[in-house]
């Protein structure tokens, strides 16, 4: 099943109003908190690395241990 068609990623939104482009930084949020693999590999294959933690780096809506997750990801993704 296609990431954007997942119920249980978008039980709250009308998707036939969800726009991949317009919508990106919610869609992110949405599948880096809730998402399985298969979902954040599209996440990552979509918007590439740089807008994923762009909006990981923004969200206010996660919770502290997916917060923290991302955090730790995005600073040993890009260590020298």
């Amino acid at each position: 099943m296609k990431t954007l068609e997942k119920v249980a990623l978008f039980w709250d939104v009308d998707h036939a109003t969800l726009d991949e482009e317009q919508h990106a930084d919610f869609i992110i949020r949405r599948v880096l908190a809730r998402g399985d693999i298969d979902d954040v590999r599209w996440a990552f294959s979509r918007y590439g690395n740089e807008r994923v933690a762009a909006a990981a780096r923004t969200a206010r809506d996660f919770d502290a241990r997916t917060a923290h997750f991302w955090k730790t990801h995005f600073e040993s993704a890009y260590a020298s």
